[in-house]
Parts: C-alpha cells; sequence; structure tokens
C-alpha cells in the first residue's frame, strides 16, 4: 500500500533507514521500497482492535462494486465471497467504533503544544478548550487524546513555555554585541498601568526584535520609578552594559527616566509626527469641518437604509468600481482622520446625491469645505507615508529620519503654488513651522547623524542643507572609531608594545639605557595614537567614496558583503542601524493587551496577562 494512502500509518511513525515504529508498542519494521506489509502483519497479530479499525479502508472499492448482486429473494442466501467479507467487516466495525486508538506520549504533548500555541498566537482565551465545538473537532481528528484541563493549560503549560523562551531570549541576546531598547506605557479598561520594553538588535545583519517585559507598574509613574523598574528589567536579561539608546515618546516623565541612566534618549519619530499634526488641525480651525464630516460617518454607519442607500448611488455613479464603506477615524490615531477624510472626498459625488434623495438627515459640506478636502489630505499624505515607513520592525528605519525631513520641507516649499484655498494655506504654513521646530535639532542628535552615516542609500546626501552637521558628525563618528581600531589592536595583540620596546632596547647596556625607557614608552604610544588616527581617516574616507546604493536596496545586506573590508566600521554600522526609529514595537503590545482584555477574560490576573503577552510578541522561539 502507498504510504500516502494507507491508513496503516495513523499507527506507525517512520524513522530513518527505511524502517517504521510502531506507536503502540515502539517496535521497528522494515519499509524498504515503500511496503506497509510488514506493518500489517503486525498490526494483524499484536494489535487486533486496531487493524480491525482500517480493515474497511484497505479493502477495495472496485471488488466490492464490481460483485454480482444477490437475489432479493427472502429465501436466497448470498454465497458472494466478498459480500459476505464486507458483512463480517462492516459488524467488526460497528464493534471497533468503540475502541479508542491510545495516543503515544509524544504524540500528545506535540498536541498540547499545537493547542497552547493557537491560543498564545492568536490571543484565544484558555477557555476555548472547553468549548463544545473545539472538543467535538478534537476528537474527531484524534479520538485518543484527552485533552488537558483549562489549569494544566493556564498554569503548567503557561509557566513551562514561559520559562523555555525566556532561556532561549537570554542565549539570543547574549550573541547580540549592540541592543537599542523602546519602552512605553498603558493604562488598562481596569485601569491597571503597564510599562512594555522592547530590544532590537542585529544577528547575522538580520534585525532581531523581542519584548523584554511587560509589567505592571505598582506606583506613580515618576522618571525614578521608571528608571529603576528599567534598570531591574535589563539586569534581568544580563543586557543592561549592551544598551546605547531608549527610544520612547515625548513624555517628561520618559524623557527625564533616560536622563537619568547612562542611555542615550531618542524621541519616537511618529510620536513627534503626531504632534505636528495635532497642533495643525487644531490652531487652523478645521475641528467644526471634520465634526462635520464625522457627523456624516457616523449616520451612515449606523443607519442601514443610509448605507444601502450610498452602495446604491456608487453603482449608479461608479459602474465599474466596487463599493466602498465609509471609514471612521479614531481619536488617538491622527492618520485615521486622514483615512476618513480621504474615503469621503473619494466618494462626494454618491455621498452627496445619497444625502440629497435621504432629504439630507445630516448637515452636508459647503462647496468650499469640499475644495479644501484635497487640499488637506495633500498636506497629511507626506506625513503619514513618513510614519508607516519608520514605524517597521524589519527594515531600517533610524538612518532615514534625515533625508526624510528634508525631503518633507522641500515637499511643503513646492506646495506654496498648489494650496489656493486660505484654510489649506493656513493649515500648510502652520504643520511645516511646527514640524521645522520640533525636528530643528535632529541634525546634532549623535545616533540620528551617526545612523545616517553608517548607512551606504545616504551618506553625506542626508546633510544636503546642514554642512555643519555633516563634518561634527564626521568627527564623532571618526572618533568613535579611533576607540575600534584601539579595542581591536588590544584584544589582538595584547603584548605587542611589550614585545617592540623590548626588541628596540636590546638587552645590552640595560644601566646605560634606563634613561630612554620612559621616552621610548611615549614614542612607542605615539607612534600607535598615529597610527590608529590614521587608520580611522583612510578607512573613512574610503567608505565616504564609495557610490551611493539605491534607496530601496537593503544596507544590511551592503555591510554583510563589506565586514571583511571594513571590520571596525561595520561594528558601529551594526550598532547604529539597528535602532528603531519610534517606539511602535511597544505600542502594539498593547494593541495586543486590548485583545487580551476582552469581555471573555476581563479579570485576568496581570502577571497571567504578561506572560501571555512575552510569549505572543516572542512567538517565534516557541516549538
Amino acid at each position: 500500500m502507498d504510504k500516502k494512502r494507507s491508513k496503516l500509518w495513523g499507527f506507525f511513525t517512520q524513522t530513518k533507514d527505511d524502517k517504521a515504529k510502531c506507536d503502540l508498542c515502539h517496535s521497528l519494521y522494515s519499509v524498504k521500497g515503500g511496503s506497509t506489509t510488514n506493518l500489517k502483519k503486525h498490526l494483524m497479530k499484536k494489535h487486533r482492535s486496531s487493524y480491525e479499525i482500517i480493515i474497511p479502508c484497505s479493502m477495495s472499492d472496485e471488488a466490492v462494486l464490481e460483485a454480482p448482486i444477490p437475489s432479493t429473494s427472502a429465501s436466497t442466501e448470498s454465497t458472494n465471497p466478498v459480500i459476505k467479507k464486507s458483512e463480517t467487516i462492516s459488524q467488526q466495525t460497528k464493534l471497533s467504533a468503540f475502541i479508542k486508538r491510545p495516543v503515544g506520549v509524544v504524540r500528545e504533548k506535540k498536541i498540547n503544544d499545537l493547542i497552547f500555541k493557537m491560543i498564545v498566537k492568536y490571543l484565544q482565551p484558555f477557555s476555548v478548550i472547553e468549548d463544545a465545538g473545539f472538543k467535538d473537532l478534537i476528537n474527531y481528528l484524534e479520538p485518543g487524546y484527552k485533552m488537558p484541563s483549562r489549569y494544566i493549560l493556564s498554569n503548567t503549560l503557561l509557566d513551562a513555555q514561559y520559562s523555555d523562551v525566556q532561556k532561549k531570549l537570554k542565549e539570543e541576546l547574549e550573541s547580540a554585541k549592540y541592543v537599542s531598547i523602546t519602552t512605553d506605557g498603558w493604562t488598562s479598561r481596569a485601569t491597571t498601568s503597564y510599562q512594555a520594553v522592547t530590544a532590537h538588535y542585529l544577528l547575522n545583519w538580520e534585525l532581531k526584535s523581542a519584548l523584554l517585559g511587560c509589567f505592571e507598574c505598582h506606583e506613580r509613574h515618576t522618571a525614578e520609578y521608571i528608571k529603576n523598574e528599567l534598570y531591574s528589567l535589563l539586569l534581568h536579561w544580563s543586557i543592561q552594559n549592551k544598551i546605547f539608546v531608549c527610544v520612547t515618546d515625548n513624555a517628561a516623565n520618559m524623557k527625564a527616566a533616560i536622563r537619568l541612566t547612562t542611555y542615550e534618549h531618542l524621541p519616537c519619530i511618529a510620536h513627534t509626527v503626531n504632534l505636528v499634526v495635532r497642533a495643525g488641525l487644531q490652531d487652523c480651525g478645521l475641528g467644526e469641518l471634520i465634526k462635520k464630516i464625522k457627523a456624516i460617518v457616523e449616520h451612515f454607519h449606523k443607519s442601514s437604509i443610509a448605507n444601502k442607500k450610498l452602495f446604491a448611488m456608487q453603482e449608479q455613479l461608479r459602474p465599474n468600481q466596487k463599493p466602498l464603506k465609509l471609514k471612521m477615524d479614531v481619536v488617538t490615531r491622527w492618520n485615521s482622520t486622514l483615512d476618513m477624510i480621504e474615503r469621503v472626498c473619494l466618494l462626494q459625488e454618491p455621498l452627496e446625491a445619497s444625502l440629497g434623495i435621504l432629504h439630507n438627515p445630516v448637515e452636508n459640506l459647503s462647496e468650499g469645505e469640499w475644495q479644501t478636502l484635497p487640499e488637506i489630505i495633500k498636506i497629511l499624505k507626506p506625513f503619514k507615508q513618513l510614519t508607516e515607513e519608520m514605524s517597521s520592525e524589519k527594515n531600517v528605519t533610524v538612518s532615514m529620519v534625515l533625508a526624510s525631513t528634508e525631503s518633507i520641507i522641500r515637499i511643503f516649499h513646492s506646495l506654496d503654488t498648489n494650496i489656493i484655498t486660505d484654510t489649506g494655506k493656513k493649515l500648510a504654513n502652520k504643520i511645516i513651522t511646527e514640524f521645522k521646530s520640533r525636528f530643528k535639532n535632529c541634525y546634532r542628535h549623535p545616533v540620528l547623524s551617526k545612523a545616517a552615516l553608517l548607512d551606504p542609500r545616504f551618506k553625506k546626501l542626508a546633510f544636503r542643507f546642514d554642512a555643519s552637521s555633516y563634518e561634527s558628525a564626521k568627527d564623532a563618528l571618526k572618533t568613535e572609531l579611533q576607540n575600534e581600531f584601539n579595542f581591536h589592536k588590544q584584544s589582538i595583540e595584547p603584548n605587542e608594545n611589550e614585545s617592540t620596546l623590548a626588541i628596540s632596547t636590546g638587552d645590552t647596556d640595560a644601566d646605560n639605557d634606563s634613561i630612554w625607557k620612559d621616552f621610548d614608552s611615549l614614542a612607542m604610544s605615539a607612534s600607535a595614537s598615529n597610527s590608529i588616527v590614521s587608520s580611522s581617516i583612510i578607512t573613512m574616507r574610503q567608505y565616504l567614496e564609495e557610490r551611493i546604493i539605491p534607496r530601496n536596496e537593503c544596507p544590511l545586506k551592503w555591510w554583510q558583503a563589506r565586514a571583511i573590508l571594513y571590520p571596525e566600521l561595520s561594528n558601529l554600522a551594526e550598532k547604529y542601524l539597528s535602532v528603531m526609529a519610534t517606539s511602535v514595537p511597544s505600542e502594539r503590545t498593547f494593541s495586543k493587551s486590548g485583545q487580551i482584555l476582552s469581555e471573555r477574560r476581563s479579570s485576568i490576573q496581570p502577571k497571567r496577562m504578561e506572560k501571555i503577552l512575552f510569549l505572543n510578541m516572542n512567538q517565534r522561539f516557541l516549538p
């Protein structure tokens, strides 16, 4: 029988060397050439009840179909052997249907792990295993499997997997040279405060992200308290000396907390952009216009009649396009406000027609307001693109900040001729003024400037409008590069100075030469220092003279190919290019928190939620 078709393989596991192991008694049998005859004989002799379960599947359907049809006379007895065998098998099947094939320990553990992984990955409540439908499904697929209790899953297995993933993550962090972190706070519906901390680093020139922890805050969020909790978590992972920068939002307590540490603070770019856009929308009198748009959208969301009418008008006025729904914004996300405005603007014609037919149940926008919407979209869209690109965890983002800010400024300079409404002009002026104010010091930020220089896509191009900042960044990077050269020299040649000094002075006339001992030592130190400075200057010049690569190419692959050519400089690239430009990774943790704290488990304990979040965000380590 073919392995892919034979039901025998439900009781055997194929091993190496063309053998199969019985799941019931662990006996080994040869299946060389794909033959399952030995398996069938073993099952028939040693596990008769299990063998009877699969007998109907082994019987040829054609044999039954092609057998002569017996007489329907009550006095006629069937003599067809195939029919008799079929009847016997049918009787055996009825008996064997009550026999549940036992599940081996290994298979049982695998099923337990898969159920647990499903719960963690999709943030299902542990009570899902008690749902009748889930039980029926498992019982049908694996009748002999005994479902673990909800307590076992949510305590024993949760603790075991949490411990195992922690161990794996710790081993990975030990391999990282440099680690950057992001952190953000959140308050649940039950008014419980949490703080999330994520780690970001490079391994073999591949970006890695991990949730270090999401802990409950038991005190006021003072700078001192946040600093102490952060240090405690980093000590737990033994990475406190690998951290060099922390990304947070612009909250005063967060900035103060990082200042109390030895780490560099990098304000979240997405949060800063959010402040820029919010200031523009609030200060330009657009609040009332946005309220009118929200009222229209809310009406069509709540009224099924209005929504159907909008769909009908779209089919009539836009027959070749799929009908679209209006989008409602979320108060905390300005991006969603832009999405709402874009959709309303796109559906202006069918929307106005629907409102007219429905006798204007809500106030429509004026002609001037409709004219303003495309300009608002044109002004805000670059910031949406910037936020989305900077929020990626899979791509290098921190090195893009300087070039992106320059691009935004250039876009706004060209907008002057395209914006004609007073509201649009006021919004554009307010936003670009706010943007320049909040990003004016980004060229001086050590992490942003060094990352830009170390990205082969940007280098000097990121400083097109600030030559002095370019020179400052280059000098700072050169100094750090000298430290790398010095460290590398000391690590591979710890006794070079002593041995060279001994050779240069010789062993003769030691007493006469002793007056030159300090001088020779100083001369050698100066020579070594000059050598390191020269090496760093040459390396920097060679790197900066290399051609700029296209913006859509991966800078990490570029560095991976040139790490041998620039070993010391590549260490710095590995350090700075792993930094996230935003604290969005920590914020994503809290979007998962909201899913966990659903109505089905609103009373979940904080410690348990922390473990579930940790496993969900680090699920790549799950078995």
